[in-house]
């Protein structure tokens, strides 16, 4: 018999759950005061108008279950990392410049671990161009035993009111440029461990850090910034993160970027839509432009990253063609 096909949900992670939750949240929190707001595609951060139509960008992040990860290995110095990148990746996909960092480190008891999650931290700032400002340490024991943590990050860019990726132009026929992702990033971490072997080398292969793509990008928006009609991170919810940006077109990718391993290797617990609603499938990043996708292209490779025409933009609402796969949004 074969074995049954396990999904996010039944690993304790409920997307449409925490999408109806963000719903509610939206209702009770409305004021009149938000109508300032500039709307930016996505949802990956908000703008607030400040001067002279300039915006501030503001985003928070974590990286979930990635932490047990590190728990089980002992191994600190990369999670920092994947923090600033949940955060700094998600500026740039209104087009904002990522400035300055704030970290929320809560555990049980302090020790040296924190001083290796500081670092990658740092680091991570260091490699996308922000400050690392302040934030908030916080022992809580009796919350945090046996050596667990908690970890939030905040992030703040800029933005110019013309400069604002808001989604409205992107279009059919427009072409869908993607970027490769360095492995399973930090989402579907609860589903990737409830489905792999329980070792280091698999555990090792899962903490390769989430790539940063920040100055590569904000290359791009300086140089062509007219041919960039939308920016996807993808995070939770995987390639569906392409819905986000617009409700009125549809995507087809017939050139995919190649699955990493250990993508790979959950795929065989998990059935193919669900893969692709959860993880990265190799893509952690996609653009959606007008024009020639060469110069842009280049940049991401003058930057170390794979980086190609992977699809286009289509007609049909809120589709996603993949071979022989349709998801509906």
């Amino acid at each position: 018999m074969t074995p049954e096909k396990q999904t996010y949900a039944a690993a304790g992670v409920d997307i449409d759950k925490a999408d109806r939750f963000v719903d509610r949240l939206k209702k009770i929190a409305r004021r009149k005061e938000h109508e300032a707001m500039w709307q930016a595609a996505g949802g990956y951060a908000a703008v607030y108008p400040s001067y002279s139509g300039n915006g501030i960008a503001v985003t928070t992040d974590g990286v979930g279950t990635k932490l047990l990860v590190a728990h089980k290995l002992k191994k600190f110095d990369t999670i920092g990392i994947d923090l600033v990148a949940m955060c700094a990746n998600d500026l740039i996909c209104v087009g904002a410049t990522p400035n300055i960092f704030l970290d929320y480190f809560a555990v049980g008891k302090l020790d040296d671990t924190a001083d290796a999650i500081m670092a990658g931290i740092v680091a991570g700032c260091d490699q996308t161009g922000m400050l690392l400002v302040g934030g908030e340490t916080a022992e809580m024991p009796g919350v945090y035993e046996h050596g667990h943590f908690d970890l939030a990050g905040f992030a703040v860019g800029q933005v110019r009111q013309e400069e604002l990726l808001t989604g409205s132009e992107i279009a059919p026929g427009q072409k869908l440029i993607g970027v490769a992702s360095s492995g399973i990033h930090s989402n579907g971490l609860s589903l990737a461990r409830k489905v792999l072997p329980d070792n280091d080398e698999t555990y090792l292969a899962l903490l390769t850090p989430t790539e940063l793509y920040v100055k590569a990008v904000m290359e791009i928006l300086d140089k062509h910034r007219s041919s960039v009609k939308g920016i996807a991170h993808i995070t939770g919810g995987g390639w569906t993160n392409l819905f986000r940006l617009n409700s009125e077109v549809g995507f087809v990718i017939d050139n995919a970027l190649p699955v990493p391993a250990i993508l790979t290797a959950i795929s065989e617990h998990v059935n193919e839509e669900e893969m692709y609603k959860t993880f990265n499938m190799g893509m952690g990043l996609a653009l959606i432009i007008e024009g020639a996708s060469e110069p842009i292209i280049e940049i991401f490779e003058k930057h170390k990253m794979k980086a190609q025409t992977v699809g286009h933009v289509n007609e049909r609402a809120k589709t996603l063609s993949i071979s022989n796969l349709t998801i509906s949004g």
